[in-house]
Order: C-alpha cells, then structure tokens, then sequence
C-alpha cells in the first residue's frame, strides 16, 4: 500500500512514546494527532500495537520509546507481514518473541 511507505526511500513507518506534561505521547506519521496516555506502560503498548498494524497491513514501522528525561531508551522494529516478525534493539522487549 503507497501510503504505508515514505517518500525517499525511508520504509519505517515510525511510532514515537514520549513524555509531556501530564502524561506520555504516543505520535505517528500516519496520524494527524498524537495519542495521550497518563501511564507510559499503556503508551507502549499503544504504540506496539499500532506498529504490529502497520506490519499486518503491509508497512514496516519502528517503535522508538524515551524515557520521562526524553532519553531514548529503546527500539523496537515491525516488518511487513511477509516476514511477519520483530527485530529488537535497545531495551528488552514486554512481548515475548514468536516461536
């Protein structure tokens, strides 16, 4: 699907967890306004399964999570459901791998 890739060349369709004032931002390429969470537990799970979407639809996306300080502390990466796994870098992944 065109509209799950990007222009020039970059494939990742990227989901961002970051801090705000009063909770955690889940934001998206593909989406005009961003998600809001008090827990950022629910962000990341959000975010997740947003990226797990995107690869069921055809798109490879990337999950980048910060922590409260703004610090990245993790990525997580979705493939197109060709491949229909995850590559993990950064922090241990909540999810446990696919057999």
């Amino acid at each position: 699907m065109a509209w799950l890739s990007k222009a020039g060349g970059a494939t990742d369709n990227v989901v961002s967890v970051t801090p705000v004032e009063g909770g955690w931002s889940v934001t998206c390429g593909l989406a005009d306004h961003p998600l809001m969470f008090m827990s950022g537990a629910h962000a990341e799970a959000k975010a997740r399964s947003l990226a797990q979407l995107i690869a069921a639809a055809g798109g490879d996306a990337q999950v980048i999570v910060h922590d409260r300080r703004n610090t990245l502390i993790g990525t997580v990466r979705y493939f197109a459901a060709e491949g229909g796994g995850a590559e993990f870098n950064g922090s241990s992944p909540s999810d446990p791998p696919s057999p």
